[in-house]
């Protein structure tokens, strides 16, 4: 935007000037309007001859300039400055005028008038409306940059109190420091101790420390950088150390050297505990993991040698054609808490790896799950030839799965039937093909699993609240293994249990395996 004074040059800018003219004489006004034409002014001269036009206009509108004679019938021009002072107090006020004595014409001036011009030397009233136009804009513009550092000021002030951290002032050519007053609160350190100049705080900082920070801040200071931080241990006035951290921003001249470093220093100490303490325990956490892990592979290892053996001399016992009724029964029976222990140990070591992160590992290869899930259903009749169990299967049953561990999907979710079931009901086994994905149901009657239960129930450690004969009990690993070799595969496992319909796991497994099958599960 051009401002007045520019207007008052004959290139003057689109808007007028706006002038407001007391004066009672139309003559004087035709001679002051043709000076006005003379100097290719663009205006608009609003004219009034009396006290309630004056007013009226004052209190109406803006105006660039007033100009007024000191002699108007009912009203002295010392009257028009006061009231116009009153309403347009930024406006510049020149009287126009006849003869003018040195001493009143002093007194206008002190009242506030800019100038004044006698009438019949009209030829100085451009020059002075330009002159006076140009202090009122060096005026507006003084108190604009007074207000604007006012509220710089203000928010300075405003942000320091607001926040928790130190506020640090460096003049770096003077080396004084100013300190906000959240020192004493945050650091512990009266702002007199610390003193006027730099000394003050470097002598504060741990001497572990020091040399550090001083010569990162030198570096700093010696390049073209404009940030700095750093984080050390500073002394409060008991003694005791905190831990800060250490912003500044650097002010630079045109040449690049280094003026003024405002700064801002956070006592951290309580989160610099946190963290330490937060990676202790992930240390021991993970030291634990590793002690588990390796506890539980030598366990396995161990037991499995034995178990093994176990197992194959029960084994050729029985196919002994000598053996005797009750020695069959026994060795039949070390067989099976064998077979149960070999199991428990796989548990143990699927459910120990899915839990250290690494997830069970599947080898998806071409099968068919009707056969799997036959077999398993095979063996299972085999152990519990007092139970039934039912077997329906549809659709195509191949894909690509890990055989094994199928297997243990179904032997688990068989043997997990059979457990919680009544001995006089069947448990239900379907397998069906639908479309690009198979589907396994195991259904029993009994029992149902607790509503508060069943949200959990593919927790590890979680059981029915049914007891189990103390052959059948285990680690309660069963369901939580199953759940994790079906994601493996990528498929999903539900279940629903009620009191009518009993309970029935379901299984959904793409026949295309996911693209990492090979991949461990997540746990």
């Amino acid at each position: 935007m051009q401002s007045a004074a520019s207007e008052l040059e004959p290139h003057a800018s689109e808007r007028p000037l706006l002038l407001l003219l007391l004066e009672d004489s139309e003559l004087d006004a035709r001679l002051l309007r043709a000076q006005l034409d003379e100097a290719g002014l663009t205006f608009h001269l609003e004219r009034v001859s009396h006290r309630e036009d004056f007013m009226r206009a004052l209190a109406r509108g803006h105006y660039d300039l007033i100009l007024s004679d000191y002699n108007v019938p009912g009203f002295d021009g010392l009257s028009a400055l006061n009231a116009a002072r009153r309403f347009l107090p930024d406006t510049p006020f020149l009287f126009v005028t006849g003869a003018l004595g040195d001493e009143r014409a002093i007194e206008l001036l002190k009242r506030g008038a800019t100038d004044y011009i006698l009438k019949d030397r009209l030829e100085r009233l451009v020059p002075s409306m330009r002159r006076a136009l140009r202090e009122v804009e060096t005026e507006v513009r003084r108190r604009h940059t007074e207000e604007a550092l006012r509220r710089s000021e203000e928010r300075y002030q405003l942000v320091m109190r607001a926040t928790s951290d130190v506020v640090r002032d460096w003049e770096l050519e003077t080396d004084s420091v100013h300190w906000s007053d959240a020192v004493e609160q945050v650091l512990g350190c009266p702002r007199a101790a610390l003193g006027s100049d730099v000394e003050g705080w470097t002598r504060r900082i741990h001497p572990e420390d020091r040399e550090r920070v001083g010569e990162g801040l030198r570096s700093t200071l010696a390049a073209r950088t404009d940030r700095w931080q750093d984080e050390y241990r500073f002394q409060r006035e008991d003694g005791s150390y905190v831990v800060v951290a250490d912003r500044g921003y650097i002010v630079r001249d045109a040449e690049g050297r280094a003026q003024r470093m405002v700064g801002a220093i956070q006592d951290v100490t309580e989160a610099r505990r946190s963290e330490e303490e937060r990676q202790r325990l992930l240390s021991e956490a993970k030291r634990r993991v590793e002690f588990e892990q390796q506890l539980v592979g030598i366990v396995s290892h161990d037991l499995r040698g034995p178990l093994n053996a176990i197992l194959a001399g029960a084994s050729m016992m029985l196919q002994r054609d000598s053996i005797e009724p009750w020695q069959a029964k026994t060795v039949a029976r070390i067989l099976s808490c064998a077979e149960r222990s070999n199991r428990l140990i796989r548990d143990l070591l699927d459910f120990t790896q899915a839990r250290m992160g690494g997830g069970i590992p599947v080898r998806p290869a071409p099968v068919d799950l009707h056969e799997v899930t036959l077999q398993v259903v095979e063996e299972a009749r085999a152990g519990h030839v007092e139970r039934d169990i039912q077997v329906s299967q549809s659709g195509d049953g191949r894909g690509q799965w890990d055989a094994d561990r199928i297997s243990q999907v179904v032997s688990n979710l068989v043997t997990n039937a059979l457990k919680y079931s009544l001995e006089k009901t069947p448990v239900r086994v379907e397998t069906r093909g639908e479309g690009e994905r198979m589907v396994l149901c195991v259904h029993n009657q009994g029992e149902p699993i607790a509503a508060d239960l069943l949200p959990r129930i593919f927790e590890p450690l979680r059981r029915g609240k049914r007891r189990a004969s103390r052959s059948d009990r285990s680690i309660g690993l069963g369901l939580y293994i199953v759940r994790e070799l079906v994601l493996a595969h990528g498929g999903t496992v539900d279940v629903t249990s009620t009191e009518a319909e009993g309970t029935t796991f379901t299984v959904s497994l793409p026949r295309t395996p996911p693209a990492a099958a090979e991949a461990p599960a997540g746990g």
